[in-house]
């Protein structure tokens, strides 16, 4: 392992570096960059390179899939333009249309120069995926990105034509030549055994996730439109979202919300305080401190937030610390569930509500929107419920500076709960849900040298549990305690004739443990997952192009379930695959 950062080294010792000034030339102070590539004839004989990020398998059903190919098409010139559409109709050639899986495919090739670029799936409105692209070399780049769909079960098997749309945004010229060329597949495979959708409903009901929802209404923006169908936060008084009705006869009510984060908050986790900024005339540059919180109400009122992982972007920090193992959750960016059952008993009147989302302290620009996923009793035209306690706790937030110039220390702190109780009464019986979120945060970031090194440490702790209980009977509690780390070390150095030369450590952490609690407190391990990702990169850029650079990335992906579990320990650099153990046994 040692010998990876040979060349690493190597590559510092021999460039000058001259550490005097100060660099300040972005609206950001953390930077993303653009490879330089040069296309010339022998490139045509090498084979692009394939890029990945490193997650479990999902576990297939051993049946064979009917394979629906819904769309392909080359993304060259589409920023500002209308979504891509293709007409979506459950497939009619399956022999069986009891289907135990269904997973979505993306693959996509480019060659050239490009930015790395969001984009997003949507079916009749309802986000599938949001994922970014991979960022072309010369020689070409190849990846694919495939999700487990199978939550939006009565949306995919629903009997008539509906719309898929596609939004990326990208830009071609002669400097940004990559067009991305696409394919959108749908895998469905039949099912080895028929399954109870009540009893499969009532055990999962305090999860979110295995069960599936018998509507699913979107919580994005309406056609026509010239960009993607989600929302835009652009500041932390923006407020955006949607009026909705609910079908009168809904038992449970899940959330479910995509977040991504970019332009001025794409490294919201190393902005510094504006009183630093102010003092130092950078009066350009992001700021508002480091932390952010996705706020989601209900007709005014909080009812869930979302204190989000760190997504680090493929032209992010040194481009090539992803190359070819994707920084964790860029190819597909984390949905977040919120448990809003407690609050049908303000939702079941047959009027319209209003959902929407803000961020606290946000930069331009946020990209948010929403699944709303509902339990409809099919034995009743209406079920009833109340809402008994509902309680917000104030955000708790303390920072603390000490800095003179443009070096300093600064220290923020900040937690929150949220927790509801509430009951529903339909032909499953009177049950009544209490969804608790609690959240804790710690950012400590260091400026150095003339404001040119920066040290940022941040943890977030985000905490979920939902109880569920009928008359007569033993609780039910599942648990999801997350944890979402990044530790970063960037030395930006000013080389003249404007050229900078970067070295940057990253770090990045996502783990979750998933629990089952029955009756007085027998607990059931669920899952836990544990992903690590460790770079260190050197970078030279001019005239905002990357140059020339090394990057070295090791990773440990570790996850347990009851049924299944995955290892995978793997390590690259700058395109190699240096090492790669993969492992499914359980301990």
């Amino acid at each position: 392992m040692a010998s990876a950062f040979r060349p690493l080294l190597l590559f510092l010792l021999l460039l000058p570096l001259s550490v005097t000034a100060n660099l300040h030339k972005s609206k950001t102070l953390l930077k993303s960059s653009l490879f330089s590539s040069t296309t010339t004839s022998h490139l045509n004989d090498t084979p692009p390179t394939t890029y990945f990020e490193v997650t479990k398998p999902i576990r297939l059903p051993k049946t064979q899939p009917c394979v629906y190919p819904i769309l392909h098409h080359d993304f060259g010139y589409t920023y500002g333009k209308p979504p891509v559409l293709a007409e979506y109709i459950p497939p009619s050639h399956c022999p069986s249309h009891d289907f135990s899986k269904i997973v979505l495919e993306w693959s996509a090739t480019c060659k050239g120069r490009q930015f790395d670029r969001i984009f997003g799936i949507w079916l009749d409105g309802v986000e599938l995926l949001r994922s970014c692209t991979a960022e072309p070399r010369a020689t070409g780049i190849v990846w694919s990105v495939k999700k487990d769909i199978t939550r939006y079960y009565s949306l995919l098997v629903k009997n008539q034509t509906q719309s898929l749309a596609v939004y990326l945004g990208n830009l071609v010229d002669r400097t940004y030549t990559g067009v991305y060329h696409v394919n959108i597949t749908v895998y469905y495979y039949p099912a080895e055994k028929k399954f109870n959708d009540f009893e499969s409903n009532l055990e999962n009901l305090a999860s979110g996730y295995g069960s599936r929802a018998d509507l699913i209404l979107p919580i994005s923006r309406n056609f026509p439109l010239n960009d993607a169908l989600w929302f835009e936060i652009e500041n932390s008084t923006d407020t955006e979202g949607k009026e909705i009705k609910i079908p009168q006869n809904v038992f449970r009510a899940v959330l479910e919300v995509y977040v991504s984060f970019h332009e001025s908050d794409e490294f919201w986790y190393g902005n510094p305080p504006n009183d630093y900024l102010l003092a130092n005339n950078l009066t350009d540059k992001a700021g508002n401190g480091p932390f952010r919180e996705v706020v989601v109400t209900l007709d005014g009122n909080v009812i869930g937030a979302i204190w989000p992982f760190t997504v680090v972007y493929t032209g992010g920090i040194n481009p090539l610390l992803w190359r070819p193992i994707s920084g964790i959750g860029s190819f597909d960016l984390p949905s977040y569930d919120i448990e809003i059952t407690p609050f049908l008993g303000n939702m079941l009147d047959g009027k319209t509500h209003t959902l929407q989302f803000r961020v606290t302290n946000a930069l331009n620009v946020w990209y948010l929107d929403a699944n709303l996923h509902l339990w409809l009793d099919g034995k009743n035209t209406y079920t009833e419920g109340k809402l008994l306690q509902h309680q917000v706790m104030p955000l708790g937030i303390s920072y603390s500076s000490d800095f003179k110039g443009l070096n300093g220390t600064f220290l923020t702190k900040a937690n929150r709960s949220i927790s509801s109780t509430g009951w529903v009464k339909s032909s499953h019986g009177k049950i009544t849900t209490r969804a608790i979120q609690k959240f804790s945060y710690g950012n400590s970031m260091v400026m150095g040298n003339n404001g040119n090194v920066r040290m940022v440490n941040q943890e977030i702790r985000f905490d979920e549990s939902v109880q569920v209980k009928k008359p007569y009977a033993f609780s039910k509690e599942n648990k999801s305690l997350k944890r979402f780390l990044i530790d970063l070390y960037s030395n930006d150095m000013d080389q003249g004739n404007r050229t900078y030369l970067s070295v940057a450590n990253v770090t990045l952490g996502f783990n979750e443990n998933k629990f089952g609690v029955r009756g007085a407190g027998f607990r059931m391990p669920v899952s836990s997952l544990e992903n690590l990702q460790n770079g260190q990169g050197i970078k030279v850029v001019k005239n905002k192009l990357l140059v020339s650079g090394v990057g070295f990335t090791q990773q440990k992906y570790k996850y347990e379930g009851n049924k299944f579990c995955y290892f995978r320990n793997i390590s690259s650099s700058n395109y190699t695959i240096l090492n790669d153990e993969v492992g499914n046994a359980c301990n």
